[in-house]
């Protein structure tokens, strides 16, 4: 098991609904969770494609950035993050 599954493994237990490679899109992917979702971090096809490429991807979140970029860091994924709720966590190690 790879740490960005790891991640995202630890984040299903911390609560969040979490998913990689989920939905086409940004868009497509909000839709597609679960309605009361307050914690979710997603990346989505379009962010696949640079992963697969080795390029840095972007997280879609809601819920705690400081909480998800934790975890993240604690499994090895390296974030770069401006710390504002508007803006998706980059992914810069994997």
């Amino acid at each position: 098991m790879n740490n960005l599954t790891k991640a995202f493994k630890e984040l299903r237990k911390a609560g969040y609904f979490a998913r990689q490679n989920f939905s086409c899109c940004q868009s497509c992917g909000w839709s597609e969770v679960p309605e009361n979702t307050n914690k979710a971090v997603f990346y989505h096809a379009q962010d696949n494609y640079d992963k697969n490429n080795g390029r840095p991807f972007y997280l879609s979140w809601s819920g705690n950035g400081y909480e998800i970029c934790n975890i993240l860091e604690k499994n090895g994924v390296t974030t770069d993050w401006n710390e504002k709720d508007s803006t998706r966590i980059k992914i810069t190690k994997w």
